[in-house]
């Protein structure tokens, strides 16, 4: 099942769209927006990291996300899944199609990062090399810090028709509400991408409560309204 829904959404039409976005709006920034002097390798790519990516990746997974659940509610194909799939192991089997295809984009994002930084710099390739574990650590939590966001975009996609767009402007008020009402960023799912790329290993007991919280929640609220949905459409 895992297989399928990766099989079905890597299409090649779709595999050329999503990595060109993903790699214009990598590579723009990184390289009009740079400074002509020669920077650390980890603070180039995670910096551009936490400048662009955090905006960028939510966006195209809210478009992810609706693809996989809606598409098939849309089609009708989501009630044949059941005639040989209990309806909780084919919301987990899209769940975790979900993370696998979220990380493959941003360690597709955090490699496009890599080339523009050696093309830009040759001769630091060896720093470079030298910075993979910290740079890969940073990746993993970038992976970690977008899980309560697909979780909520799933939410989401089972309850409405319309999920692309509700969930981008969900998630878009979510980051201007952290500009306007105080205290709102250290309870939404942007305090991760805060806490979980800026402390590293520093990450506060609450922060990592919160977050099992989040995962917790939503995996239980998704399970059953996955169950209770109709399937036919």
């Amino acid at each position: 099942m895992i297989k399928n829904e990766l099989i079905k959404f890597f299409t090649p039409l779709k595999a050329i769209v999503y990595l060109g976005f993903l790699a214009i709006f990598t590579i723009i920034p990184s390289v009009l927006f740079q400074d002509n002097i020669i920077t650390d390798p980890y603070d180039f790519i995670c910096g551009n990291m936490n400048d662009e990516l955090i905006l960028v990746i939510p966006i195209m997974l809210a478009t992810v996300v609706s693809d996989v659940f809606t598409y098939d509610y849309e089609l009708g194909c989501m009630k044949f899944f059941m005639i040989y799939k209990k309806r909780e192991k084919v919301f987990v089997s899209k769940l975790v199609a979900l993370i696998i295809i979220s990380a493959i984009l941003i360690i597709a994002s955090f490699m496009i990062l890599s080339i523009v930084y050696i093309i830009q710099n040759p001769q630091m390739v060896s720093d470079l090399c030298n910075q993979v574990p910290s740079i890969s650590k940073k990746m993993l939590l970038f992976i970690l810090a977008v899980m309560p966001i697909i979780f909520i975009y799933c939410s989401i996609s089972i309850i409405c028709k319309n999920s692309m767009i509700i969930s981008l402007l969900i998630f878009l008020l979510v980051m201007m509400s952290d500009l306007f009402v105080k205290y709102i960023a250290d309870i939404t799912p942007t305090r991760f991408f805060r806490v979980f790329l800026t402390k590293g290993t520093a990450i506060d007991n609450t922060s990592i409560i919160l977050f099992i919280s989040y995962l917790a929640i939503f995996l239980l609220l998704n399970l059953k309204i996955f169950s209770k949905k109709e399937m036919l459409h």
